[in-house]
């Protein structure tokens, strides 16, 4: 039975990967572009992690500190196994909405957490490849061979990641603890997931920083890693000096708290596979009923449903985040571009104060282009649909409604962008208008293309949301055409109108034109996207 669940469970991510649909078929093309990728993945991180190993290999032998090496091997594989893992752990093992189908059936409760344990732990050992692979060919390509210390690198690979295992059930365990007493459980899972994309991001921009650190100050980590890191240390000693000693202490320090969470979550799997939420007994009042107007109920329906699904929200609103990054980014280190700006001598200062306009307009609307909401709205109505079209509502309040979503999303942080951008440069009130004004007649712009587009090639037929915004033609269309055209923007003021038209004049066109094809669009939305809409 437990072979039957675990081939069960890694057929159904298998499909979720593979199929964007109930209908659709897996090709022989589709499996192959899906190696392709994974492969072209591995290969990136792999040259990533290698080139960093290759780096630090000689120092630290030179220094008799060998034994860091595999202590930063080992570490790189812990944090990139729990980050990876930790909400497929969560959703696997608390929150798997089969729980209560699997326990009716006569399965010991013992096969049902060990096939997900061992799902989860098979993702690890993938983790685990991109950091491991590369410590191994750097090293044991340049260190002289030894089969001791094979055997005992080969152990270690095969039991290192049950410690990132572990600690994934701990917080997976805290994560569900903690859902359960928050009612806006999304939000939590947006931001959490947020952390670790921008964890990713700074760790790779600062990986050339970390890297010299990391030669110039090895025996100071080493002696950290001594002293805070009692298994890693003796993993390190372990494999460097092949001390069996050393491996078996490590082998304690991680087969033992593996065994005991397995042993407490089979105990109490039942209890947690099946606690639902406590949730109050509340006397409704007629003073809590509260109605609004049609617009504004439709506005709320969108909103709601929009902000129900966090992997939806994380992939069609990135840009959101990045734009307050951004603006956050510009608030600290303003003072740092002013005083760079002071040094440049006055002939060329005057030239780059003329783009700091264009510059910042851009800035916005390249991060606003990462905002596809609208080009998702009609798919997610999905086998839905029917009951918005059968209500006594205009089509036109239900598609001016997924605009208004998008556009109360996505402009609120490009003004916030604009206004620091204002402040921190002191523009002057024409100026501060332009930088305000560019940023929102765009968002309009991508709010009514990413919706006509969405109404010209709608997907109704997905297995999940998240489908909808990675797979559909539509998200591919509207993100690839407003990313190329922001680019274009760019190509054509340095290729075409840099000798005849200053860069000011050449925002204050693009704020003309982009009005003319807002009013167009806005247009083909209540012609072609009404009628459309009513055919679906």
């Amino acid at each position: 039975m437990l072979k039957s669940l675990i081939k069960i469970r890694l057929q159904g991510i298998f499909m979720r990967s593979m199929k964007g649909s109930k209908k659709q078929k897996i090709t022989a093309g589709k499996i192959v572009l899906m190696l392709f990728i994974l492969a072209y993945i591995a290969l990136i991180f792999g040259t990533m992690f290698g080139y960093m190993f290759n780096m630090v290999l000689e120092p630290f032998t030179a220094i008799g500190y060998e034994w860091l090496y595999f202590g930063i091997m080992a570490v790189l594989v812990v944090l990139l196994c729990f980050i990876g893992s930790v909400f497929t752990t969560q959703q696997e093992i608390y929150g798997a909405k089969d729980n209560e189908l699997l326990l009716a059936m006569p399965i010991k409760t013992k096969d049902i957490l060990l096939s997900r344990i061992f799902v989860v732990l098979i993702i690890n050992y993938v983790y685990e490849a991109l950091v491991a692979l590369p410590c191994f060919i750097v090293y044991f390509g340049q260190i002289p061979f030894d089969i001791i210390k094979l055997l005992f690198f080969i152990i270690v690979i095969i039991t290192l990641p049950l410690l990132a295992l572990t600690l994934s059930c701990i917080f997976g365990w805290l994560m569900a603890m903690i859902m359960k007493k928050i009612r806006n459980k999304t939000i939590i899972t947006m931001i959490i997931s947020l952390g670790f994309l921008g964890l990713y991001f700074y760790v790779i921009n600062k990986l050339p920083d970390y890297l010299i650190s990391l030669i110039a100050n090895g025996k100071t980590i080493g002696e950290a890693i001594r002293n805070t890191l009692f298994p890693i240390y003796h993993l390190s000693i372990a494999i460097s000096k092949t001390s069996a000693v050393s491996l078996i202490l490590y082998l304690l320090c991680v087969l033992l708290p593996f065994a005991l969470v397995i042993y407490l979550l089979s105990k109490n799997f039942i209890s947690i596979a099946t606690s639902k939420p406590i949730s109050k007994k509340v006397k409704l009042k007629d003073s809590d009923i509260k109605t609004s107007n049609q617009k504004m109920a439709l506005f709320k329906r969108e909103l709601k449903h929009f902000t129900s699904n966090p992997m939806v929200m994380l992939n069609a609103a990135l840009g959101i985040a990045f734009t307050v990054v951004l603006a956050g980014a510009l608030l600290i280190k303003g003072a740092e571009l002013l005083d760079m700006l002071e040094v440049i001598p006055g002939q060329y200062r005057s030239m780059i104060n003329e783009f700091i306009v264009p510059l910042l307009s851009i800035a916005v609307i390249a991060t606003s282009s990462m905002n596809i909401i609208s080009a998702a709205l009609i798919s997610l109505e999905g086998n839905r649909l029917w009951i918005i079209k059968s209500l006594p509502i205009k089509t036109k309040d239900i598609l001016e409604s997924k605009v208004a979503l998008h556009l109360a999303l996505c402009i609120p942080p490009g003004l916030l962008f604009s206004i620091i951008g204002s402040i921190v440069f002191s523009l002057n009130i024409i100026d501060c208008l332009i930088v305000i004004i560019v940023p929102v007649v765009f968002t309009i712009f991508e709010a009514l293309f990413g919706l006509l587009v969405n109404l010209w090639k709608p997907k109704f037929d997905w297995v999940n949301e998240t489908v909808v915004v990675k797979q559909s033609a539509s998200i591919m269309i509207t993100l690839f055409s407003t990313m190329a055209l922001v680019i274009l923007i760019g190509i054509c003021y340095i290729g075409f109108f840099s000798d005849f038209m200053s860069a000011k004049m050449y925002v204050n066109m693009l704020l003309v034109i982009f009005v003319i094809i807002d009013l167009g669009l806005y247009y083909l939305l209540n012609t072609w996207g009404i009628r459309r809409f009513e055919e679906l």
